[in-house]
């Protein structure tokens, strides 16, 4: 039974509120999860009707399975099945062949096919999932992914990084229902507020994108992670899902046109889907740093600037009134602002509300310790979290973002930093791992609202 038990068994851990109906003739009067086996798809009761079919037999026997759910009147079909034409090779091309008939059966009954080759939906509001620990508590994240790896990878990180999702969908080899199909379904659902997307090919037009997305990035940020963007990625796609990947030249060109984020891997989307759920568009791109230290001062402005922002002085009022509270000696409190030994809590949240009165600066980038702060400085992490979410005035359009650092990477360091990054979210701002992250993302997002700006 292999992977068709995990699907089974979360049926029941999620409380799926409807009939699960096991088909397997070798297992008749046994149960999977509590679930009764039947013999034959003929042989489950007609009441009530059945909503999808997943199936995970040989390929080879695939189109006998879909023709017995057709006559069943069954309409959604999931093929977890694997051996379609991501197999076939220039000699041989028997699992495209086997796709047709597949395609011929479904218009046959009109049923629709997500598949083959995929993990399926994850959808918690429906206590549905593919995921190995279910994590079901319902986001806002909706994630199309054409790799069930990345897909399944996504929905465990995420928690771990403060969402979770609308629904994530993985796609395999779109033979039917397609990446078009469920941008168009996440536009209009209420529920998803950014669509993330793990793309290698299209199936259709791509003329046909480009519309679509212009729709929806005109009310909800799209990011894409473009997978297979040089040639040995081209030949890894064409073995994985059956399809041409396309020049990525273009596909820069169509999110230069569509407003479209691009990313360059999973972490670097993970990043931008936790800016986007927090801060507004910044209106510039000034940004002001904040420093414990000299050397990592220089090292973070660089990071800074070779990323896209600018870093403009601080005006002379402000650093007037910073002076008052932080000396000069060993420190420098120009921009980057250098605290030296002088970063206490309180000289910081100061440091931050009257930066939020610049407007020369649309973002603040601050190094940030849980580590030092709980174990050297005596202070909770509940603490920590609650005065960076109140260190902005209220109504701030300033984009707060801190940069995680550890002083020992210790095993309890590396823990205290996990939480702090997991919580952040729920607290107002992004802990992100490093000073370019923190500027890819901002800069990104001031990209996104620029095309905003451009088309209204």
């Amino acid at each position: 039974m292999g992977g068709i038990s995990r699907y089974v068994a979360n049926f029941k851990v999620c409380k799926f509120p409807n009939p699960v109906y096991p088909v397997n003739p070798k297992y008749v009067d046994q149960e999977l999860g509590g679930y009764k086996f039947y013999e034959s798809i003929s042989s489950i009761p007609d009441d009530p009707p059945i909503d999808l079919a997943l199936i995970a037999v040989p390929a080879k026997i695939t189109p006998i399975m879909l023709e017995e759910l057709g006559e069943k009147g069954v309409s959604f079909v999931h093929i977890f099945s694997s051996g379609f034409s991501e197999l076939d090779s220039e000699f041989d091309k028997t699992g495209k062949k086997l796709e047709e008939e597949l395609i011929k059966i479904a218009s046959k009954y009109g049923i629709r096919i997500l598949g083959p080759n995929c993990m399926g939906v994850h959808n918690p509001k429906g206590k549905m999932t593919f995921l190995m620990a279910p994590f079901m508590e319902e986001g806002s994240v909706g994630f199309i992914s054409q790799s069930g790896g990345i897909a399944v990878a996504h929905g465990m990180r995420s928690p771990s990084l403060g969402y979770y999702f609308s629904k994530n969908i993985s796609l395999g080899n779109q033979i039917d229902l397609d990446l078009i199909d469920f941008l168009r379904y996440f536009k209009d659902d209420p529920d998803t507020k950014i669509i993330g997307l793990y793309v290698e090919n299209l199936k259709r037009d791509g003329n046909k994108l480009i519309p679509l997305l212009k729709e929806i990035t005109a009310t909800k940020p799209v990011l894409l992670w473009k997978g297979g963007k040089l040639q040995t990625g081209h030949q890894a796609v064409m073995s994985h899902t059956g399809g041409m990947a396309g020049e990525y030249k273009l596909w820069q060109a169509m999110a230069r046109q569509t407003g479209t984020i691009l990313v360059d891997d999973l972490k670097e989307l993970t990043e931008m889907v936790q800016t986007c759920l927090t801060y507004p568009i910044p209106k510039t791109l000034g940004t002001a740093v904040l420093s414990m230290s000299g050397g990592t001062a220089v090292e973070s402005t660089d990071k800074v600037e070779l990323n896209g922002l600018t870093m403009p002085r601080i005006s002379e009022n402000a650093y007037k009134k910073i002076n008052e509270f932080i000396p000069e000696v060993n420190s420098n409190l120009k921009n980057p602002l250098e605290y030296g030994g002088n970063n206490s809590m309180e000289a910081t949240l100061k440091t931050i509300g009257l930066l939020a009165e610049e407007k020369q600066f649309s973002s603040i980038i601050m190094g940030a310790s849980p580590e030092f702060i709980v174990y050297r400085r005596g202070n909770s992490l509940d603490d920590y979290l609650k005065d960076l979410s109140t260190a902005l005035p209220p109504g701030s359009d300033k984009l707060l973002m801190c940069v995680t650092s550890s002083m020992t990477m210790s095993s309890a360091g590396i823990k205290l930093n996990s939480q702090f990054r997991s919580r952040s979210l729920s607290h107002g701002f992004v802990a992100y791992d490093s000073t370019v992250a923190a500027a890819k993302c901002c800069f990104r997002l001031w990209e996104y609202g620029q095309y905003l700006e451009r088309r209204n």
